[in-house]
Parts: C-alpha cells; sequence; structure tokens
C-alpha cells in the first residue's frame, strides 16, 4: 500500500457535504482506504468572479496505480455532480479532485503528472497536503511560507452520518440550512456482485421529493446502494441513485423528516426499510 494526497476543492451548491461526500465515495472503492483528511480551508477564485471556494485533502492508503486512480478520482466526480468542460478551467465546480502527491515518487504520462505541476504554487492545495503528508518536507513549508501562510480554516463543517444494513439505513446531516445539506452523502453498503449503474433523477428542491424519487428506484426494481444529492439550486436538486438493477420489483417504505435546528442547524434524517425478498 502506498500513500497518496488526494486535494478537493469546491464553491458550488453544498460545498462542505460535497467534500465529506468525496471521501466517502472514495473511501468506498475497493484498494483505498481513506487514513486522515485536512482541516477545510476557505480560498478566494482564480479566473472570473464566482463563489469562494472550500478546499481540503485526503490522505489515502492505496494499491492502486496512479492512473487507476486517476479514474476512481474522475468517476468520484461525476457522481457528485461535476460535468467537465474546456471552458471550466477556472470555472466554478461542484467539486474538483486533484493527485497531488504520492509516497511512491513522481508519476508522468499524458494524463497525469504527480505531483501536481501547481502544488508549491498555490496555499489552497500546500496547505492542506502539508496537514496530511508531513514528509512533503522542509521545501513545502518554506513554499507556503513564502506564499503568505496557509489559508483561512473554514469555521463550519457540515456534518454527515450514516449508518444502516441492507434492509435500513439512517442519514443525518447537519448543516447551516436544509439546502446546505442537499450534496449528502449516503450508503447501504456494498451490494451484490454485479454491475453497477446510476439513475439521475431530476427533483424539486425538498426531502419529501427526494424520499418520493427513492421509493420509487426501489419499486422498479433498482437496488439503490448509494444516493449522491449534488448540483443544488433554489428551483432544483439531482439526485444520482448508484446500484444495481435486479428487474424485479421491491416495495419500499421510505421516511424522510425534516426538522429545524437552533444556531442555524437544519437536520435532514431519513431511513430506508425493505422487507425481506
Amino acid at each position: 500500500m502506498s500513500a497518496v494526497v488526494i486535494g478537493v476543492g469546491t464553491n458550488l451548491g453544498a460545498r462542505e457535504a460535497a467534500i465529506h461526500g468525496a471521501r466517502q465515495l472514495l473511501g468506498a472503492r475497493p484498494g483505498i482506504e481513506v487514513v486522515a483528511m485536512s482541516p477545510i480551508y476557505e480560498t478566494e477564485p482564480l479566473g472570473p468572479a464566482q463563489p469562494d471556494y472550500l478546499n481540503a485533502a485526503f490522505r489515502l492508503e492505496t494499491s492502486l496505480s496512479p492512473l487507476e486512480l486517476l479514474h476512481v478520482v474522475m468517476r468520484t466526480e461525476r457522481r457528485l455532480g461535476r460535468k467537465r468542460r474546456d471552458r471550466e478551467r477556472w470555472g466554478p465546480r461542484s467539486v474538483d479532485l486533484d493527485l497531488l502527491w504520492d509516497s511512491r515518487g513522481p508519476h508522468e504520462s499524458e494524463r497525469l503528472t504527480v505531483p501536481h505541476r501547481e502544488l508549491m504554487r498555490r496555499d489552497f492545495a500546500l496547505a492542506p497536503a502539508l496537514d496530511v503528508a508531513p514528509e512533503l518536507g522542509a521545501r513545502a513549508v518554506r513554499a507556503l511560507e513564502d506564499l503568505g501562510g496557509p489559508p483561512r480554516r473554514w469555521g463550519h463543517e457540515a456534518l454527515v452520518r450514516t449508518a444502516g444494513d441492507r434492509e435500513r439505513l439512517e442519514v443525518e446531516v447537519e448543516a447551516e440550512t436544509l439546502f446546505d445539506a442537499c450534496a449528502a452523502f449516503a450508503s447501504l453498503g456494498e451490494g451484490r456482485r454485479r454491475p453497477w449503474s446510476t439513475l439521475h433523477v431530476v427533483l424539486e428542491p425538498s426531502a419529501e421529493a427526494f424520499g418520493r424519487a427513492l421509493q420509487s428506484s426501489l419499486r422498479t426494481g433498482f437496488e439503490v446502494r448509494r444516493a449522491t444529492l449534488s448540483n443544488c439550486s433554489k428551483s432544483q436538486w439531482v439526485a444520482q441513485f448508484h446500484g444495481v438493477n435486479l428487474g424485479t420489483h421491491t416495495e419500499a417504505h421510505v421516511r424522510l423528516q425534516t426538522a429545524s435546528g437552533v444556531a442555524r442547524q437544519a437536520h435532514l434524517e431519513g431511513s430506508i426499510e425493505r422487507p425481506a425478498i
């Protein structure tokens, strides 16, 4: 197993929840263990006018090659709603994942360069990378000092908690508003050994609509193993249900409740209950 640092940045939708969702999606892949996550930083964007970014870094222990890991990273971005376009190099994005450093040493190919070419020139990548990989060493520390030191820490983190088994899923998301929590990630476990596919559904922006869509997918024979919400706006959410199409109808009861809290907090709690087949 080798140590690898993945940088993550996001400035659209539920930024904090997208970071936590990326961490869980990466950690669910065979051959990858997420062993550490840096603090979250808030940084001003490069390029055209757009919202500020949240940035962090994950330290992975992995048996995957750099190119295999790149494939996983890009698939994770897609599952969290990222659509790569040539014109968006400096534009806003729901999530951006980069391979920053690899303990196996440099990698150079047509598709990938590790360490990242801009690592030593970007405080928003270098600061979280040093948090999880101090072996980057004195050169990296000096480079961060020359950049003015680390960016400001983000003071509020969304909490995404999941628990459950094959029959039941419970999700709790804590964020400033329900809108900020809409990029929640939920997992029901490993699932059956069949090729996975993804259902994309556009919803009205409410927890109840998410519950109805999840219930509908289960009843059409699609066994949902993971669910994500992303591409959120005030008029719609985009849901992705990742799982296996078994082709058998399954009755399902879905409960999804929301309750306003204090200190600008809201909770999104849900469960899926299915009878044994």
